[in-house]
């Protein structure tokens, strides 16, 4: 027998048991080993109430879900991506790169047509794409008493602050009421009410369940004793407090239930989502459960259960893929915050605005600006007549303030205005892969040089310039994460060929790059992974533009100038030859989930000419760095050294990369 087979018609009239399950954030996934438990047991529940996480939980269960496909789910998801505005990872590199660019995003209201404002910083797109998915068949407006179980879900009208019960209506729209956690969540507007997080009005249920018929209730709770001004931390503790402190009901509610399983949370917050807080909080859930073994037992032999018949079960039920539930328009308006600190070029706050044309996206026009001691702004319009196939013409203004390092001292600092105008016809993507191919004018002017004043540093300023370039890429990007990846490989190949007037360059032939990076990651356990790289650029040519030229150094590719490579050991930016090849091992380990630790050791050859390559000294550096994996990107500091500096870098930076 389980606990689904109870809302059969019932011919002996049975007790009515109902299950109550609190809100909490994170802590609410306690109730699933609760539920572990009573299935264990063999208690046939009749009806389900719950708020915020436990209207989650118990909406889900409500729908026809086991405990194990819940213990399954909560353990598959990737929280910090999901509970951020950000959609489901993408198959296309172009979008995964601006979900790793931007803090915030929201979508916006535009036209004549006025709408609500979104009242929240979190949209919650990417969990109520989710809770789609967990309810599904069950997606259209029903009457709760319908599902499996018999189920309703507290939220509260803050218009009015009253207490909003739903049995009925759209079940997971329901759900993501009574989860929105006000200033957290956007608010979910129905009508002339403004509903918001259950838990201000009533966390505990018990009382809806008593008006809904039930004759026995049993109880989940995960709420914390009331914290100290010590422990109030972080924004999260704050609300969940306040939550807390505005519900009237509490002592009530758990005096009408019969079985009070209360789960000690001691040590963990709304915000615990790791994967060792959920697995510890499941199993605290099945242990305070199990206190309670012989009350549910003699419960469910009352109820004419035999123990011998009992079998949980544990199989793992069939979700929908996102593809299939979303029903969100993809062609919604959406503005994008980024904001880092290093300690370079202090804050730089970047913003992208993405406007489609029409509902099915076939075209769209960006506008992204980012401020800083680099200033850039960009218009892009994108024709998407299919998944796989891209066209972008693109206009870029850049006003760059660089300083150029040799051999670890400052010599050089280069300010310069930048405008480009990229023409991309072709752009492919299918799952990891990207090809491109089109053509670039870059115009540079206004060019402005100060060196340190020592002889051998006294590099020719370069004169404003028109470049024309053919271009070919391909993007190949497997990888788990971002940032710290585990698992999978990247490959990138680049070919450019530079011209002044379409055909050369001065004259001659033009200046030919070709530049390629390949890595992969080999996890050795599960908190130590080795990734090895091989990377380099090659120009060819007679007349290569300073602006051009190899530049070496620092932790990113690509972050002051376009054709930068990054060297462990060498903190700052310095020209090189036209010839640069290089590995790197780099070994990364996992303190925690969020707290990481990378080992980088690098080695490069560079030369004017190939036969010259191997001659030269050798470069080698090493650096290691602690990073902190956040919703803001990685906070971390990085200490390192190589034979061409001669001398020690140290580094910190705190958000995304841009």
């Amino acid at each position: 027998m389980s606990a689904h087979e109870s809302n059969k018609p019932n011919k002996s009239q049975k007790p009515k048991v109902a299950l109550v399950l609190s809100g909490g954030g994170a802590k609410g996934t306690a109730h699933i080993g609760v539920l572990k438990v009573l299935e264990r047991a063999g208690i046939p529940v009749s009806i389900i109430t719950g708020t915020s996480m436990g209207s989650i939980v118990g909406g889900v269960y409500a729908c026809g879900h086991h405990a194990a496909t819940l213990d399954s789910v909560v353990r598959a998801q990737d929280w910090v991506q999901l509970l951020s505005n950000k959609e489901e990872r993408s198959q296309s590199l172009h979008v995964r790169e601006q979900q790793n660019t931007y803090v915030f995003s929201t979508v916006l209201k535009l036209g004549k047509k006025k709408s609500a404002p979104e009242g929240g910083l979190l949209s919650g797109v990417r969990i109520s794409q989710l809770l789609e998915r967990l309810t599904y068949p069950y997606n259209d407006s029903i009457d709760f008493n319908t599902l499996p179980i018999k189920f309703a879900c507290v939220a509260t009208n803050i218009a009015d602050n009253t207490e909003h019960v739903f049995h009925s209506g759209v079940l997971s729209r329901a759900m993501r009421a009574s989860m929105a956690i006000p200033g957290v969540f956007s608010p979910v507007r129905m009508g002339n009410e403004v509903l918001v997080d259950g838990g201000l009005k009533n966390n505990y249920p018990a009382d809806i369940a008593r008006q809904m018929g039930a004759d026995i209730i049993i109880g989940s709770s995960v709420q914390d004793k009331p914290k100290t001004a010590d422990q109030l931390k972080s924004t999260m503790d704050i609300l969940m407090q306040l939550v807390d402190l505005n519900f009237k009901n509490k002592e009530e509610n758990m005096a009408i239930t019969d079985i009070p399983i209360v789960v000690n949370v001691e040590g963990y917050g709304s915000a615990s989502f790791s994967t060792a807080a959920i697995d510890t909080l499941i199993r605290r859930g099945e242990e305070a459960a199990m206190a309670h073994w012989d009350e549910l037992v003699a419960l469910a032999k009352r109820l004419g259960v035999n123990q011998d018949d009992v079998q949980p079960d544990t199989t793992v039920d069939s979700i929908p893929p996102m593809a299939k539930m979303t029903n969100r328009r993809i062609g919604d308006p959406l503005l994008r915050v980024g904001i880092r600190f290093d300690i370079e070029e202090l804050v730089a706050l970047q913003t992208n605005a993405s406007l489609p044309f029409n509902a099915k996206r076939v075209m769209a026009f960006d506008l992204t600006l980012r401020l800083g001691r680099r200033i850039m702004a960009k218009g892009e319009w994108t024709f998407t007549p299919s998944k796989l196939l891209r066209s972008t013409i693109s206009y870029t203004f850049r006003r760059n303030d660089i300083n150029f390092y040799e051999y670890g001292d400052r010599s050089y600092n280069l300010t310069y205005n930048r405008q480009t105008v990229a023409v991309m016809p072709l752009n492919f993507n299918f799952r990891n892969f990207n090809f491109s191919i089109g053509g670039v004018w870059d115009h540079y002017f206004n060019l402005n040089m100060l060196t340190d004043g020592t002889p051998e540093h006294q590099l020719e300023k370069p004169d404003n310039q028109h470049l024309f370039s053919y271009q070919a890429q391909v993007d190949y990007n497997s990888e788990n994460d971002w940032y710290f990846p585990v698992r999978g490989s990247k490959f990138v190949a680049r070919y450019t060929y530079y011209t002044d007037n379409l055909v050369t360059l001065k004259d001659k032939t033009g200046t030919t790059e070709v530049g390629a990076m390949w890595r992969t990651n080999i996890p050795l356990n599960k908190r130590l992974a080795v990734q090895p790289m091989f990377y380099g650029r090659l120009l060819h040519g007679n007349h290569t533009p300073l602006m051009l030229q190899n530049v070496i150094g620092g932790q990113w590719f690509g972050f002051y100038l376009e054709q930068q490579l990054p060297f462990a050991g060498i903190g700052h930016v310095e020209f090189d030859y036209d010839k640069f090849v290089a590995a790197q091992l780099q070994s990364q380990f996992m303190l925690t989930e969020k707290n990481i630790i990378q080992l980088r050791l690098a080695t490069a050859q560079s030369a004017d000419q190939y036969e010259r390559l191997f001659r030269n000294q050798t470069m080698l550096g090493a650096s290691l760095g602690y990073f902190y994996h956040t919703l803001s990107g990685p906070l971390g500091a990085v200490l390192g050294y190589s034979n061409v500096t001669k001398e020690p870098y140290f580094y910190i930076n705190l958000g995304y990369v841009f």
